[in-house]
């Protein structure tokens, strides 16, 4: 049986160490952005700079930023 649409993307959950959460969570915080809005940055910032370490591995992600 197939999931009903919702709209929305399926989430990533994962479990980072406790200090880097809190640190993580501070910066946020202050700059008055969502966790969310701020790892799918990270996300986009991290495979840029692999494709530029690595042109040549043919694989494409859709950038979106």
């Amino acid at each position: 049986m197939a999931r009903p649409a919702t709209g929305q993307t399926p989430p990533i959950s994962f479990r980072p160490p406790e200090k880097l959460r809190e640190e993580f969570d501070a910066e946020v915080r202050a700059s008055g952005r969502n966790r969310s809005d701020v790892l799918i940055e990270a996300m986009h910032d991290w495979l840029r700079k692999r494709r530029r370490e690595h042109p040549a591995t043919g694989t494409e992600v859709a950038d979106g930023v």
